[in-house]
């Protein structure tokens, strides 16, 4: 079986490190031109290209994917079956057709549900419970092909963004080689989605990444480590932005804390393991790991000391 890989983001490494392992037939690998980034916006190459240095794999950079000339080195390497993971350019139909058995999709989440693409980080920004895996058939609607497999994956207490899509790319190579051999053997269901409501996981915008203190504690934290680590969520403090990585949520207030009188966003105790900050819902939440602008990432014993914080200041 003649396989083409199709991606770009670090999700889609192990997936296709354990491809690799199985030793399968990997006709070519196609990600993303390198793009400028950094400081010095040097170009750089995506996580499924530095893979491939020195696998012999034939790399693929294509600009479009769908241009004409895309279309013809895919159709000229006659693959079997595509897998696609992560990649940030949606297929057309001329290129769904061309493998034999099928354009594969790798999609981390419990499809009909979270569909787009930034389900990672919108199940923990909405404060799920669960999540999963799902194997999917392309069409050329985003991510609303027939399922041949589905796992759930319970999503644990302290997982931020980086720790729950570690869990869900390790989860997606295990399942691989049984979702291969049954495509090979011809052993699969294919089953539709079911037609329902559901929250779309569009890319994540600017203004999403904003904290807003009137909200509840509960929010703020779950939209913290659901952007943790790229984009971050962000406050501003005394006119500077600050990207906040790590907080954690502390026990409820009295009814007759002095704190709850305070202005949201307000510090209203320092220690040297958090910046105690009220929240809208008169709940106390505490910042831990901060990276303030133009500077490296710091704890609050660092952040407290360098920049001069203290109690009755407050975040914007």
């Amino acid at each position: 079986m003649k396989i083409i890989f199709i991606g770009t983001s670090s999700f889609g490494v192990s997936i296709l490190e354990k491809l690799i392992s199985l030793k399968k037939d990997i006709v070519a690998v196609v990600t993303q031109p390198d793009r400028p980034g950094g400081r010095g916006k040097k170009l750089l190459s995506s996580p499924i290209k530095k893979l491939t240095a020195n696998t012999g794999l034939n790399l693929f950079q294509p600009e479009d994917i769908n241009s004409d000339s895309a279309a013809r080195e895919i159709a000229r390497l006659n693959p079997d079956l595509i897998i696609l993971v992560a990649y940030g350019q949606i297929l057309a139909g001329k290129i769904l057709q061309l493998p034999t058995l099928g354009c594969l999709n790798i999609h981390p989440s419990l499809l009909p549900r979270y569909r787009g693409p930034a389900p990672i980080n919108w199940v923990l920004i909405k404060g799920e419970k669960e999540t999963g895996i799902t194997f999917l058939f392309m069409n050329e609607k985003i991510d609303a092909g027939d399922i041949i497999l589905q796992k759930r994956i319970d999503i644990l207490p302290g997982d931020n963004y980086d720790k729950l899509s570690s869990r869900l790319a390790s989860e997606s190579a295990n399942l691989l080689e049984e979702v291969l051999y049954s495509l090979e053997k011809g052993q699969y269901q294919r089953v539709s989605q079911q037609k329902s409501k559901y929250f779309y996981a569009r890319k994540i915008n600017k203004e999403d990444c904003r904290i807003d203190w009137n909200g509840k504690a509960i929010d703020i934290y779950n939209l913290v480590r659901g952007l943790t680590s790229f984009p971050g969520s962000f406050t501003e403090f005394k006119g500077k932005r600050i990207k906040i990585s790590e907080v954690s949520l502390t026990e409820k207030l009295e009814p007759d804390s002095n704190y709850s009188s305070k202005k949201p966003g307000s510090i209203v105790k320092l220690s040297q393991t958090g910046i105690m900050v009220i929240t809208g819902d008169g709940n106390l939440i505490a910042l831990k790991r901060v990276i303030p602008s133009g500077s490296k990432e710091m704890d609050a014993s660092g952040f407290i000391n360098g920049y001069h914080i203290n109690v009755g200041d407050s975040f914007d």
